[in-house]
């Protein structure tokens, strides 16, 4: 009996993350101007998923969104190691560089990294920073399925932003 009251509670908070992440894709699709879409995804993330902190970096991008303050900052340190990640980093702030693109680095105590590729699957192009206060919010053993949705999602609309896009 609890197992079954544990299993509904699990679907419940599931179709409350869901709903979220809807209201999130419909900003996205809203979205007209290319160039405001990695300031909708961090702010809608923030807003509708409830994270305190969220930052984004985005690198090869057209030259026209070159001089954006999402497209510097991202060392080939930090673009190696988004290329690494398979899916989401999830665990505690080792001091990685990209927490220090979040506004208050240091109340960061556990990350999502969230690597953001192309549709079609290509090179990374950016990394996803969602960062919280509570340790226990982003941990290694957690399951990723939305994160790696929000990756996907992100990628796909953010690759407006590519050469080609």
């Amino acid at each position: 009996e609890l197992r079954a009251a544990e299993m509904i509670r699990h679907g419940g908070e599931n179709t409350v993350i869901a709903d979220r992440l809807q209201r999130w894709t419909r900003q996205l699709l809203l979205t007209r101007d290319p160039r405001d879409l990695p300031d909708v995804v961090v702010r809608e993330i923030s807003t509708e998923l409830q994270v305190p902190q969220v930052a984004i970096r985005l690198w090869d991008l057209s030259p026209e969104y070159a001089g954006q303050p999402y497209a510097s900052g991202a060392s080939d340190d930090a673009r190696t190691f988004a290329g690494s990640l398979a899916k989401p980093y999830c665990g505690a702030n080792p001091g990685l560089e990209a927490a220090q693109w979040l506004v208050q680095p240091q109340a960061a105590a556990s990350l999502a990294l969230i690597p953001l590729r192309s549709p079609s699957g290509g090179d990374v192009f950016g990394l996803l920073v969602l960062a919280s206060d509570d340790p226990g919010r982003f941990v290694a053993d957690m399951g990723t399925d939305f994160l790696e949705r929000i990756g996907e999602l992100s990628g796909a609309a953010l690759s407006r932003l590519l050469p080609g896009g």
